[in-house]
């Protein structure tokens, strides 16, 4: 559904990535994790293609629609609630006046070729409109409006006098209620109670059929949800199949191997400059001496990377939170 093949994208002097590949499937839901910086939110965009990559290809298919929650709401005023929700999905209302018009047109005398081209126009404009869910669009939005803690009192209320919080919500259910093939979610848990976040987990789960990106700090909430984990970090990207319990235990795994063949590595670096240290001044070892130098300088050294540290909190109503940070071994 969606490619990217070799990406390379640096941020100033920061290089996040340096020939990243990942593909998101249909129907896969997958959890991005990464130390803050890293680039997860660049992501989000270069998929989006609210930025591009300095190098590398981003590929994907030409109906796929594309819904994106991010942190940054931007304003909301001159719109009820409702009204705000179903402004997200102006090319599928502007597809149901489309055909409206269509089948208007289609009560009035025309030539066969006329009605033949409003013929294919209307079964193209039906066909993205069932694909969008434009027939039952109101409902749909009224519905994610309710999970989300704004129940039908609320429809009508103008959205500037929401607080902050819950203009998060109203946002949140603008992109669900796109209904996108790829759905991208930038911490969609924040600003919600526990009851939304039931709801949401339980929608994500049994309504939404297209394919899930996101990141949370809620380990639990996502561990329930994907079956497969980004990781973006040490400006690479690296897949790994399983929640996101499983990425903590297969990480710590790779890392343990990782700092063995370095262990090995550096072992052999250290006989073999010890070599040319003890025989570079002598005539007779002058050609194994520039065989070694020759053989280290074509030699990939193994790069250990910071390892992240976890640190938890727990507050006084008893929930705790998980704070990862990178810091060196």
């Amino acid at each position: 559904m969606i490619h990217l093949t070799n990406i390379n994208k640096q941020h100033g002097s920061q290089i996040l990535f340096q020939n990243a590949s990942f593909q998101i499937l249909p129907g896969s839901r997958t959890g991005l994790v990464g130390p803050n910086g890293a680039g997860k939110s660049t992501i989000f965009r270069l998929i989006t293609g609210e930025e591009e990559a300095d190098k590398g290809e981003i590929s994907c298919s030409k109906k796929t629609v594309i819904g994106y929650f991010s942190q940054d709401v931007g304003e909301m005023s001159g719109r009820s609630a409702l009204e705000e929700v179903m402004a997200a999905s102006a090319r599928t209302m502007e597809l149901g006046e489309q055909i409206g018009q269509m089948e208007a047109a289609m009560c009035e005398p025309m030539g066969d070729d006329e009605l033949a081209t409003l013929l294919e126009r209307y079964g193209e404009a039906q066909e993205e409109f069932e694909h969008r869910g434009g027939y039952d669009l109101e409902a749909r939005a009224q519905t994610v409006l309710t999970g989300l803690g704004i129940g039908p009192d609320d429809y009508d209320r103008p959205v500037e006098t929401f607080s902050g919080g819950w203009k998060m919500r109203i946002a949140l259910a603008r992109i669900l209620t796109i209904n996108p093939d790829v759905l991208l979610l930038d911490e969609p848990t924040n600003h919600l109670d526990v009851e939304s976040i039931v709801w949401l987990e339980e929608w994500l789960s049994s309504e939404y059929k297209g394919a899930l990106l996101m990141t949370s700090h809620d380990r639990d909430f996502m561990n329930r949800l994907v079956s497969r984990i980004i990781e973006v970090a040490n400006k690479t990207v690296t897949t790994y199949g399983g929640n996101y319990d499983f990425y903590l235990r297969e990480r710590e795994i790779r890392r343990e191997q990782l700092l063995a063949s370095h262990r090995r590595q550096q072992e052999m670096l250290s006989k073999e400059e010890e070599f040319i240290a003890r025989f570079a001044a002598r005539a007779s070892h002058a050609a194994q001496v520039q065989s070694r130098v020759k053989k280290l300088e074509k030699i990939e050294r193994i790069e250990i990377p910071p390892e992240q540290k976890v640190v938890k909190f727990e507050f006084a109503d008893g929930q705790v939170r998980v704070c990862r940070a990178a810091a060196q071994r």
